[in-house]
């Protein structure tokens, strides 16, 4: 059905969100043109997403590489990451209205793809109306249908119009993205993965058409504790979520990031310097107040989600890096990719910024008091006002007086009086 493939991945662990077969069987058995998207570039370094673009370009040559992200970074979050996101705790992604970086990349490798078979000048109209905060015309239509299994001939570029698919892991930001393509929240998104429940089928112009799916979980050797890290298996269905902790904090100061003091010193024991998952869990729950209801003690199991859940959210940022980025990150750090795409995330922080201050001053200048006498627009005048607060307490007295009428007819009530 789909002309174009996204695959997206989220840039703190790419190599576990890719499927070498997926890019074996789109590529090379269907013939079909691949886009990975690496998504949520606003939490690892620009040098670090720089560094898996070329990595992942090296090993794949057939697949065009696009970074995106809904929620860009300003200068001080970039520089503060700089280093290693994993030595800093990050704050919480705001998810209000913002412009997403990264649409007009894609729509470039679209247009490289389709050439002149599709018009696809309605679309880059569209990104540059978002990206100068104007509101646009264009009608998202949304429709959730039921999957059809019968075998259908693919026409390619069926009726002058381009679909493109969306596929990938749980959690990989899938609805986000569709959300930052079109420019407002037209589809649903949730932190809890597999939210998204059937297909979606969004028309972002006349000539382009994006399909959103339920996430694909692909056959995997990859540790259950990484599984849960990276957002695929739902936090709320772990049983047992010390071993993942365990490995978050084996790769993350979780003790310096959070400032935990090891519960032996509270109950007066014996430390010996060592930390495991449980003591991690007692620190947290104590200062965070997750207390146990019958008898008042730490709630190690909450801590425990709790912690995994920022983990995935990316307040505790762990992110894996290509072979041998170690050696080269100098050469990263300095690359020119890198540099403008910090560039680009802060330009679209000012912007988004901006916009939201516009907002917040058109909603602060609706509730301002106006006129030459001090009234207020929504204000009566004192006479009529004065009405209609004696009428509502007129209105509050009857209401009470109905009340213990009720309650002098009660049949039990005698049996409290004495």
């Amino acid at each position: 059905m789909s002309d174009i493939i996204l695959l997206i991945t989220d840039i703190r662990h790419p190599a576990v969100h890719f499927s070498p077969a997926l890019y074996d069987h789109v590529t090379k058995d269907l013939g079909k043109p691949l886009i990975l998207i690496l998504n949520k570039i606003d939490l690892a370094p620009p040098a670090l997403v720089v560094a898996w673009k070329h990595y992942l370009q090296e090993k794949f040559p057939m697949l065009q590489i696009v970074c995106f992200t809904s929620y860009p970074k300003d200068k001080s979050d970039i520089d503060m990451q700089r280093d290693d996101p994993g030595k800093v705790m990050h704050k919480k992604r705001k998810r209000g209205k913002s412009v997403a970086v990264g649409p007009l990349e894609l729509w470039q490798a679209c247009q490289t793809i389709v050439k002149d078979e599709v018009d696809l000048s309605g679309w880059k109209k569209k990104i540059e109306a978002n990206v100068s905060a104007v509101e646009s015309d264009l009608v998202s239509i949304v429709h959730n249908e039921i999957a059809d299994t019968s075998y259908q001939q693919h026409v390619r570029y069926k009726d002058g119009i381009v679909t493109i698919g969306c596929v990938g892991y749980p959690n990989v930001g899938k609805s986000s993205l569709l959300n930052g393509l079109v420019g407002k929240k037209v589809v649903s998104v949730s932190r809890t993965p597999g939210h998204t429940k059937h297909f979606q089928t969004i028309f972002l112009t006349p000539t382009v058409k994006l399909c959103d799916c339920p996430g694909l979980v692909f056959p995997s050797k990859v540790l259950k504790q990484l599984q849960i890290l990276c957002g695929i298996y739902p936090i709320a269905q772990v049983r047992e979520p010390y071993s993942p902790l365990m490995y978050l904090a084996q790769r993350i100061n979780l003790v310096k990031l959070l400032k935990l003091q090891h519960p032996a010193v509270d109950h007066n024991r014996p430390y010996q310097g060592g930390w495991s998952a449980f003591d991690i869990c007692d620190a947290w729950a104590q200062k965070r107040g997750f207390m146990t209801a019958r008898t008042a003690r730490p709630d190690l199991y909450r801590a425990a989600n709790h912690l995994l859940r920022i983990a995935v959210d990316g307040r505790l940022c762990l992110c894996f890096r290509p072979p041998a980025y170690s050696k080269t990150k100098d050469y990263w750090e300095k690359h020119v990719e890198t540099e403008a795409l910090w560039l680009i995330q802060h330009q679209h922080c000012r912007r988004n910024q901006a916009i939201s201050d516009e907002s917040e001053s058109l909603s602060s200048s609706d509730e301002e008091i106006g006129g030459e006498d001090g009234i207020s627009k929504c204000q009566k005048p004192t006479s009529k006002t004065s009405d209609s607060t004696t009428t509502t307490k007129e209105d509050d007295d009857q209401d009470s007086e109905s009340e213990n009428n009720l309650v002098s007819k009660n049949p039990f009530d005698l049996l409290d009086s004495d």
